[in-house]
């Protein structure tokens, strides 16, 4: 839509550090191979990790991953403004 409006969209920087993952992105990057079937659209098995992800019931093992990375990006990021 803001291209509609004649907006540009801003130019990514090749040299910033990449965002932090999710507990449940971390969570699917390790189980996406057990998740995936042959034939599987990459929509169905989106919606079957959702699922799959729902009924986790002890995710901690992932929420700690994932704010390791949050902590990891926060000083990559810190350091890419300072040296920019």
């Amino acid at each position: 839509m803001a291209r509609e409006r004649g907006v540009a969209k801003k130019a990514k920087d090749p040299n910033a550090p990449k965002r932090a993952l999710t507990a449940y992105f971390i969570w699917l990057q390790e189980n996406r191979e057990a998740i995936k079937k042959p034939g599987m659209s990459a929509t169905q098995v989106a919606k079957a990790a959702g699922a799959l992800w729902r009924e986790l019931s002890d995710k901690s093992k992932w929420e700690k991953k994932a704010e390791e990375d949050k902590k990891r990006y926060e000083r990559e990021n810190a350091e890419y403004k300072n040296s920019a």
